[in-house]
């Protein structure tokens, strides 16, 4: 496991060397206009007092995206469980679900900031509908993989639904709840982004917007790498909660 990890890093720091130095080649030989690919000093200095220090920006976005992702993986663990309980809504469920994953953000943005209002709620209500389908799909095929007989096992003994739900369903489907937080951890930050970009006038997806009007590329590059960062920072915390939670599970079946 650690051995992974370390493995992990030096690949992105391989790539972070890469980009670093075709970035200053690019600049240096003046491939590209300083529009596009603005001075990494430039880059610096508005990430520092742009980005960064920018209270209604960094923070918020992010903010929104964790709620938004944690609504949409218990949205989808929810509906999981109630389509394993009930198979007839499991279709219904399904194809609803289908549908909105499908759809880009871009063509929902306008409808859901109808139903939620526009800035903050959208932004929250975006990353909810872009996040929860993997748990829903995840967690609804780890309840049908439960074996038959264990479940008659269990009803025999004289337990119920909410026996087997607190007992089996949940033990098996955790895992898958983990992975599906792996997975979403960058959607829900593109999602939070896109929704302020088109609808609100804080985060860094409103900043995004009035950077681009104005030109500013310098900012543009930095809001890109610093949203890029964290959906690398969430995804490696959530590789290492899925790690540990399947460790720990396998221990206990031992």
């Amino acid at each position: 496991m650690r051995h992974t990890g370390a493995r992990r890093l030096l690949g992105y720091g391989f790539l972070l060397g890469l980009l670093a130095a075709g970035w200053t080649l690019a600049r240096a030989g003046a491939a590209v206009p300083a529009l596009l690919v603005p001075d990494p000093a430039r880059v610096a200095e508005s990430l520092i007092t742009k980005v960064v220090a920018d209270p209604a920006a960094l923070p918020l976005t992010f903010a929104r995206a964790l709620a938004g992702t944690v609504l949409g993986l218990t949205l989808g663990t929810v509906l999981a469980i109630v389509s394993h309980l009930v198979p007839i809504l499991e279709p219904l469920t399904r194809v609803s679900g289908m549908i909105m994953r499908c759809v880009p953000v871009l063509a929902l943005s306008p409808l859901i900031a109808t139903f939620f209002g526009y800035g903050g709620p959208a932004a929250v209500a975006t990353a909810t509908v872009m996040s929860f389908f993997p748990s829903f799909a995840l967690v609804g095929a780890a309840l049908w993989r439960i074996p038959p007989a264990l479940l008659d096992v269990i009803r025999v003994t004289g337990g119920g639904r909410g026996t087997i739900l607190r007992r089996v369903s949940l033990p098996i489907a955790l895992p898958e709840l983990v992975l599906a937080a792996k997975l979403t951890s960058c959607v829900g930050v593109l999602a939070a982004l896109t929704a302020e970009f088109l609808t609100a006038n804080d985060g860094l997806g409103a900043l995004l917007a009035r950077s681009q009007g104005l030109l500013d590329t310098p900012t543009v590059w930095a809001i890109l790498l610093t949203s890029l960062a964290g959906s690398l920072l969430a995804y490696e915390v959530m590789d290492l909660a899925e790690r540990k939670t399947r460790a720990r599970l396998s221990l206990h079946k031992n």
